[in-house]
């Protein structure tokens, strides 16, 4: 079992320029839980990607707003990948606003703003941001027809704020008649929405053999460390309505490996693109597959929570915050401190609150998990 000790409190005779040298594995708090000291540098990167990502919706409210604030965009985009490249915990330059321009790209704003979420949790300009901008309709824009610009039309025009009312307005018919949106552009709309996907399910024998075609030709693709099947082809559910695949990579490779995957043989439509994602039609059947790449060590996290079952993710929360963690894609959280205590893999998430590993396919939501916890 994985867990975090508080950042800086080196053992005796050991410091931040050591780590990498040794391999001791160090008791924390309870017994016979531990951690050993290769991973605890990995570990302590959670606050570096937390900033990463809320600065990466900052960009993504400023494109939204439009080329006025362009710059702004451009700023926080590049600040999101600086923090997503560093291999130190940015509290180690976080003293002072001139430690932190000591790492390039980082402005004296913004550097006040990583101090102010290291010390409160939040970024209060980005809070009134998100009252600027319909921010759940934000998430739509890195899918394949749904920039900028087509979402402050949706939203100014037929006052959508997010997926649900698009999906409301289109099952409605509510976009017709609307300059730009006809119904070609609306049917690609409906399948880059997944909104046809129960009438599209395909044999579990036919989604394997998909799947696992496609998932060997990315395993073959440069710095791609790790890639799993997840969603309901992993549980195996009897039909399938669309397949996902997972990815660990280095972030400084991923780009370059969703761009070869969408040019991988056998891709006929891409539906969506962007540096940690990837969304296409592949084979004769035209199967939609939805790619997800991320940190090595948020691989298992991530695999646990994109395999599901939804109602077994719910039941895994609510046991989590019952134990004073908070549970999610990126890895499991001790709420008290922030700490990332565990998420390298599957087995810590469930090691760690108290439940033996529960196989993919057994994962229903039902009473799997009360027959699992340890005793």
């Amino acid at each position: 079992m994985t867990i975090i000790i508080p950042p800086f409190d080196y053992p005796h005779g050991l410091n931040a320029g050591s780590l990498s040298t040794f391999n001791t594995v160090i008791p924390y708090i309870k017994p016979t839980v531990y951690m050993t000291v290769a991973t605890m540098q990995k570990a302590n990167l959670h606050h570096n990607m937390a900033l990463a990502r809320l600065f990466h919706e900052m960009s993504e409210c400023y494109r939204y707003l439009g080329p006025t604030e362009r710059f702004r965009a451009i700023a926080y985009d590049n600040v999101a990948k600086i923090l997503h490249n560093m291999k130190e915990d940015i509290r180690a330059y976080a003293s002072n606003i001139q430690s932190l321009d000591q790492l390039g790209g980082i402005g004296e704003s913004i550097a006040e703003k990583i101090i102010e979420y290291l010390n409160t949790g939040k970024i209060e300009t980005f809070e009134k941001l998100k009252h600027r901008v319909p921010f759940e309709l934000l998430e739509l824009m890195d899918v394949t027809g749904f920039g900028p610009a087509t979402l402050k039309v949706l939203h100014e025009q037929k006052g959508i704020n997010n997926r649900k009312d698009l999906i409301q307005a289109m099952e409605e018919n509510k976009l017709a008649g609307l300059e730009g949106f006809g119904e070609r552009r609306i049917d690609n709309m409906r399948r880059a929405l997944k909104m046809d996907k129960d009438g599209e399910r395909i044999p579990l024998a036919k989604a394997e053999q998909i799947g696992k075609q496609l998932l060997g030709r990315i395993r073959a693709l440069p710095g791609v460390i790790r890639a799993e099947l997840a969603g309901s082809l992993r549980r195996k559910k009897e039909t399938i309505g669309d397949i996902d695949i997972l990815i660990a990579a280095d972030t400084k490779r991923r780009k370059k490996i969703v761009d070869q995957i969408v040019q991988i043989p056998g891709i006929s439509k891409v539906m969506a693109k962007g540096s940690t994602k990837a969304s296409v039609l592949y084979g004769e059947n035209k199967t939609q597959v939805d790619v997800r790449l991320v940190h090595p060590y948020e691989f298992g996290s991530a695999l646990l929570y994109l395999t599901g079952s939804k109602e077994h993710n719910i039941k895994l929360r609510i046991i989590a915050r019952d134990r004073g963690y908070k549970i999610n894609e990126y890895g499991l959280y001790e709420i008290a401190s922030g700490n990332r205590v565990a998420g390298d893999t599957e087995e810590s998430m469930y090691d760690f609150l108290g439940v033996s590993y529960i196989p993919p396919e057994q994962r229903l939501g039902k009473d799997e998990i009360e027959e699992h916890l340890i005793r």
